[in-house]
């Protein structure tokens, strides 16, 4: 991916509001078919991502429940935000979010995302260090 477009896909991030909430998110969708019956369907998610409000929806996560909610919600979180950054690039949305998932289950500890990383031969190129040490100063 060219910087500019990296750069592009962490400013939506950035740009990101967070609404959190104790119950899952609900979508509803009505769709009439041409026989006149309408089907009406109902979906209950962990996390959603609206792109043209640039709201991230999500349920607060449950850590009472153990390794299985960990998962299930890093699995939710790291698709979501995967398709929400690579929307144009389908081919490598399994990959990120794969990547993503391990890390949010890292606690997205820096040295241990730095072996992950290496372990999939990945790097951060020194214009991206830049980049994000500009758009996140450490504090």
């Amino acid at each position: 991916m060219e910087a500019a477009k990296r750069y592009e896909a962490v400013k939506c991030l950035q740009n990101l509001s967070v609404q959190e909430t104790e119950e899952p998110i609900e979508e509803r969708y009505s769709l009439s078919l041409t026989s006149g019956e309408i089907v009406n369907v109902r979906v209950s998610q962990m996390i959603r991502w609206d792109r043209e409000s640039s709201i991230l929806f999500t349920q607060r996560l449950d850590r009472s429940n153990g390794h299985k909610n960990l998962l299930e919600y890093a699995t939710h979180f790291s698709e979501v935000i995967s398709k929400g950054v690579l929307w144009e690039m389908e081919d490598h949305i399994n990959a990120l979010a794969e990547l993503i998932r391990l890390a949010f289950l890292l606690e997205f500890n820096e040295e241990a995302v730095g072996f992950l990383m290496k372990s999939k031969n990945l790097q951060i190129f020194m214009e991206d260090e830049e980049f994000l040490s500009a758009a996140f100063p450490s504090e």
